[in-house]
């Protein structure tokens, strides 16, 4: 008997009532539509229920599920005391950035650094160029967006890999700021532990085209480029920043573009 070869990821729905929709999600993303029966065909398979979308790592099931929720846990608490707090995010936009600036994440990941972008007013757009990420932060963006307290967000995501969304974009319309959060190489020295750092690696990888994307960044946005990094990492591209914001794990590193540092005569 020949072996099945095990696929890497489907969608699926968890009851009947939802097959449509996640038949419909498959095709947005270009993945395949199994039967739940068929879960231990793939490596990783997303889950759609009544309530959320989720994904599942069959071959290690000890992972648990991944979903993306801005409503609870550390991430709900930041949201809930965003403008009560000293935010290194709001601090490295500049308090000088007028409100409902436009900032633009190449790589938004789970969507929380955007997120808090818009929930202290700017107008966030946010990229990502894998499909399993883009349908969960979709999903956790659409749960979150119909709450009351985040309904004004302005805050949309666009599936689409940066370096194309850039040299597509109309000149005149560029964004305000620039946020970059690369995907750090994985170091042995530092085990990545949380649940959501190991679906990341497996799913996306490194960003191993971060550091062409910060020259590129700087020629797209009005006033800024925000780049954030490990505390002690090197500069992003070799490139160093005007300045930088220390907190206890991490930095932002601020660049300033062309334009912006014309008018203020650096």
């Amino acid at each position: 008997m020949t072996s099945i070869k095990k696929g890497f990821i489907a969608v699926t729905a968890s009851e009947p009532q939802q097959q449509l929709a996640a038949q419909n999600l498959a095709k947005q993303y270009f993945l395949p539509y199994i039967d739940s029966s068929q879960q231990e065909k793939f490596s990783f398979v997303l889950v759609l229920s009544e309530k959320e979308l989720m994904l599942k790592n069959i071959e290690q099931k000890d992972w648990g599920n991944l979903q993306i929720d801005f409503l609870k846990g550390s991430i709900g608490y930041r949201l809930r005391h965003v403008q009560g707090q000293k935010q290194l995010l709001a601090k490295a936009i500049g308090s000088k950035t007028p409100p409902k600036a436009s900032i633009l994440d190449l790589t938004a990941g789970l969507g929380k650094d955007g997120f808090i972008f818009a929930q202290l007013g700017f107008t966030a757009t946010l990229l990502e160029r894998s499909p399993i990420i883009a349908a969960l932060l979709q999903d956790g963006l659409d749960r979150a967006l119909s709450y009351k307290s985040y309904s004004a967000c302005n805050i949309q995501l666009i599936h689409s890999e940066a370096k194309t969304y850039l040299s597509q974009m109309d000149t005149e319309k560029l964004p305000d700021i620039i946020y970059l959060d690369p995907m750090y190489p994985h170091s042995t020295k530092s085990a990545l532990v949380k649940k959501e750092m190991r679906f990341l690696r497996q799913i996306v990888g490194d960003d191993t085209d971060s550091q062409t994307l910060l020259p590129l960044a700087l020629t797209h946005a009005r006033k800024r480029v925000i780049v954030k990094r490990a505390r002690s990492a090197p500069f992003l591209s070799e490139l160093k920043p005007q300045h930088s914001i220390f907190g206890k794990k991490l930095r932002f590193d601020i660049y300033l573009t062309p334009m912006t540092c014309h008018s203020v005569g650096i």
